[in-house]
């Protein structure tokens, strides 16, 4: 997998290519679903992203089967913004059911282009030509054959995705319903993989949140009025911590490596009032709010809300359990890609 691939802007500008666009009318503001290199590779484009469904591998198929080429002659761009369509979120099995349908019907119109223009170029009708494994023939076993490549090679063409271009019967289908191999599970299984955690780029910085003891609410005086001080002496040890941050009850550190915003979080003293419902004036630091007061109350401020009935369990007392009729929040952890 490239990690790197190229914006749609290098495509757009590709001097022999073959590109589908949602529209081609819109120029280079268009949508890209296919690109046909002079090279005769197939690249393929999808903004979801792979979390572990095999997106890639079963896109591929679609396409490869569609224009009647090797699985292994289609390139898959997943979830990059600079080169690949917007269809949403990624939602469950949605890419199959929903974003492959156009991604199908532009491999078709692709099809459809490179078989009359094949026809166009050895002189022969377009109902004669057969396509097989990426390669371009008549039925009559004339001595010659093309490739994806000799037909684009000297021109720029942009079409528009025709949902009306015929699609392949399933009854011819060669790739689509067979079972193949993940292509992304061998670089995952010895390591070689790039995850949005082992990305770098120059002068990154890592943070962590310190969160306030109000874990559950989205609303209340409290909200965004809890914090009271921060000691940043706390933490003027530690190397490589860039800064502290504190917007509001917005807590953070910064720090030139993972590990040290890690600590630095932990080490850092904050100093809250206290949530709703829980004793006390101040409480320094999430857990020790936790802490101090008693444990039904604790559990009532920092998750559940809206009229919920409370018990202990007469074997484990320092326990509260809330019964059914019970509202829960969750805070937002991190702002990332899943993948």
């Amino acid at each position: 997998m490239n990690h790197r691939e190229a914006p749609k802007s290098a495509y757009m500008a590709a001097a022999s290519t073959l590109l589908i666009v949602n529209d081609a009318s819109m120029g280079d503001a268009a949508e890209l679903y296919i690109a046909v290199g002079a090279d005769s590779r197939v690249t393929a484009f999808n903004g979801h992203v792979d979390l572990g469904t095999g997106i890639r591998t079963s896109l591929a198929q679609i396409v490869a089967e569609e224009l009647s080429v090797p699985f292994e002659q289609v390139d898959m761009v997943l979830g990059t913004t600079t080169a690949a369509p917007n269809p949403g979120a990624t939602i469950a099995s949605e890419t199959i059911q929903i974003t492959s349908v156009p991604l199908r019907q532009a491999a078709a119109t692709a099809r459809r282009h490179l078989l009359a223009k094949a026809a166009e170029k050895v002189g022969v009708p377009i109902e004669r030509l057969r396509l097989e494994d990426g390669t371009i023939r008549t039925d009559g076993g004339e001595n010659w054959q093309l490739n994806f490549g000799d037909v684009v090679v000297g021109s720029h063409v942009r079409l528009s995705i025709d949902s009306n271009a015929p699609l392949k019967p399933p009854s011819d289908y060669k790739l689509v319903g067979s079972s193949r191999p993940r292509v992304d599970i061998p670089e995952k299984a010895t390591g070689r993989w790039t995850y949005v955690h082992d990305v770098r780029v120059p002068g990154m910085l890592h943070g962590r949140v310190i969160r306030p003891p109000y874990a559950g609410f989205d609303h209340g005086e409290h909200v965004g009025n809890s914090l009271i001080s921060i000691d940043e002496t706390s933490v003027a040890h530690i190397d490589g911590l860039v800064g502290v941050v504190a917007i509001g009850d917005f807590v953070g550190v910064v720090a030139t490596r993972e590990e040290i915003a890690i600590e630095a979080s932990g080490s850092l003293k904050v100093v809250w009032r206290a949530p709703p419902g829980v004793a006390g004036s101040e409480h320094a630091g999430e857990g020790a709010a936790c802490q101090s007061v008693d444990a039904t109350q604790a559990c009532r401020s920092r998750q559940c809300r809206h009229g919920i009935g409370w018990q202990r369990p007469a074997d484990e007392p320092h326990l509260c359990l809330a019964l059914p009729d019970a509202r829960f929040d969750r805070p937002v952890l991190r702002g990332g890609r899943l993948q």
